[in-house]
């Protein structure tokens, strides 16, 4: 299974010649990364970009961003304060984002239960993590933002 999906990045990645088609598609937490689109700030996918990069070379930088944040020039200037402000809360978000959106470990049962009762009250469940997230997971804010869309 693992090869296959090896096989289909390596075909995915030739096809791929344009810098603005690199982006994640599971919903991140991250500063650099826009917790909307998926979209990367990174100075090779933007004015270092060549058609001859290779894949090793993205990945490679990928990787450098997910471990060293660049809050001060960021992609989702929301969660980059959060990253600035609140450390810890950063964290548990982030932790919260990688159990939702790609199957990581449970994180906090407080953030979950925040989750649940502003679904219970009928909200769609994707807009209510993002509502919490970018409120500081203050339920009442929170749900005020859900009620003005």
């Amino acid at each position: 299974m693992a090869n296959i999906a090896v096989q289909r990045i390596k075909r995915e990645f030739k096809e791929v010649l344009k810098s603005e088609e690199v982006r994640f598609i599971s919903k991140i937490w991250h500063p650099n990364i826009s917790s909307v689109t998926g979209a990367i700030c990174l100075d090779i996918l933007k004015d270092q970009w060549a058609a001859a990069m290779t894949l090793r070379t993205v990945l490679l930088s990928l990787q450098a961003l997910l471990a060293a944040a660049e809050p001060d020039d960021p992609q989702d200037a929301v969660v980059a304060n959060q990253y600035k402000q609140n450390p810890e809360m950063f964290k548990q978000t982030a932790r919260l984002w990688s159990h939702v959106y790609a199957g990581a470990p449970v994180s906090s049962a407080d953030y979950n239960r925040k989750i649940d009762k502003l679904c219970a009250m009928g909200f769609d469940k994707n807009a209510v993590i993002a509502a919490l997230s970018s409120k500081s997971w203050d339920v009442e804010t929170a749900t005020e933002l859900l009620l003005s869309n």
